[in-house]
């Protein structure tokens, strides 16, 4: 089987990259290239470090180019790495988009004759969405693959083919700590939907020991300056360490010696890497109860989950406080637990990962969707 892998053209494809549909991506080609039945090529920018054949528009990615990024013209790189792939379409039986929500791929399906499966990565607007893919539902050679089940209740027409949970390497990479540590843990975006905010209240009012890891945005600079400055009032009561732009592999000795992990965000998370990356360390993830995030923790279990406030209640959870009264309730539970009992959430929370999230799962799931979908292209030809 010819599989073409279109990834972007963005940012290169590489360990090192601290961007989350990169990462996955990185992640699943390193682990899919073993399957010996595919023949993978992969369509991203040239100096991506892949184990497979690269064909690219360009060695450097748009973001190697500040004249590209400052006009705001990547997006037309994307579209000119999707012309090379989809102008090969006879060298391939199938192509699997990892652009976005591959809204961008679509105006090409009309003119390509073989399966296009697209995985969604980014949290879409509904009112959009519904419009302009309705303009392409005549294309039935176009298949989606959802990164969890609460997207497909937010997009529900879609052709969808299976849902499929993003993997992580946990096995060579993100390894089991039985018994943690003792401060907090957050990383993640410097953005204000990732509630660093908040986690910093968490621990004010807790006063225990956090460490921050976060990859800044330019376009936060004045909020992230605030950050700053509430980090040293707090200090003054407890400690607090901030790191930033670490490599995610950086992070794997803090996920493997925290005592939780701490993921109020602030919108509908599409997914939530971290949080599978901090259960296969075994820290258990506090986290408010918005979009994947019931879907990735066990309630009781591998963490606790926590309604956002009284308005917005998401489910019956076993932390009955909403908001950051909720949070707080729940991080003082995780401290004041019984050593066994805290050991035996680590060992569910490693358990939870190695059943649902890793990149071997994974792949085997992508492999049975390639399959199901060449087999219904054959019976339509």
């Amino acid at each position: 089987m010819k599989v073409a892998i279109i990834a972007s053209n963005y940012l290169s494809l590489k360990k090192t990259t601290k961007k989350g549909t990169e990462i996955i991506v990185h992640t699943f080609i390193n682990s899919l290239v073993k399957q010996k039945s595919l023949q993978i090529t992969t369509f991203a920018s040239g100096d991506s470090d892949l184990p497979t054949k690269i064909e690219s528009i360009d060695y450097y990615p748009s973001t190697a180019n500040e004249h590209i990024i400052k006009a705001g013209k990547h997006i037309i790189f994307e579209l000119a790495l999707l012309s090379k792939a989809f102008s090969q379409q006879d060298k391939f039986d199938l192509y699997h988009i990892n652009i976005g929500d591959g809204d961008i791929a679509l105006p090409f399906a009309p003119f390509v004759k073989k399966p296009i499966l697209i995985t969604l990565y980014h949290p879409t607007d509904i009112q959009y969405a519904k419009k302009y893919f309705s303009l392409f539902e005549e294309n039935k050679n176009v298949y989606f693959v959802s990164p969890t089940n609460i997207q497909r209740k937010r997009l529900p027409y879609l052709p969808y083919i299976a849902t499929i949970y993003h993997g992580i390497d946990a096995y060579h990479s993100f390894i089991f700590n039985p018994q943690g540590g003792t401060n907090m843990m957050w990383a993640g975006r410097a953005i204000p939907q990732k509630g660093m905010d908040i986690v910093i209240e968490i621990a004010r009012l807790t006063k225990q020991n956090l460490k921050l890891f976060g990859i800044t945005k330019s376009e936060h600079k004045l909020w992230f300056n605030d950050i700053l400055q509430k980090i040293d009032q707090v200090n003054l009561s407890t400690s607090i360490s901030i790191a930033l732009n670490k490599n995610r592999h950086e992070l794997i000795k803090h996920f493997q010696t925290s005592k939780l992990f701490l993921f109020p965000v602030q919108w509908e998370e599409p997914f939530g890497l971290v949080m599978t990356e901090s259960m296969a360390c075994g820290t258990p993830v506090i986290a408010y109860g918005r979009g994947s995030i019931p879907e990735i923790i066990k309630d009781g279990e591998t963490g606790f989950i926590v309604n956002p406030s009284d308005d917005d209640i998401r489910g019956n959870w076993i932390i009955k406080k909403t908001g950051i009264n909720g949070l707080r309730e729940a991080v003082n539970r995780i401290y004041a637990m019984p050593k066994n009992e805290y050991l035996q959430m680590r060992r569910l929370c490693r358990k939870h990962v190695e059943e649902n999230f890793t990149v071997e799962k994974m792949v085997d799931e992508y492999k049975k969707v390639y399959k199901e979908i060449l087999k219904e292209s054959l019976m339509a030809s």
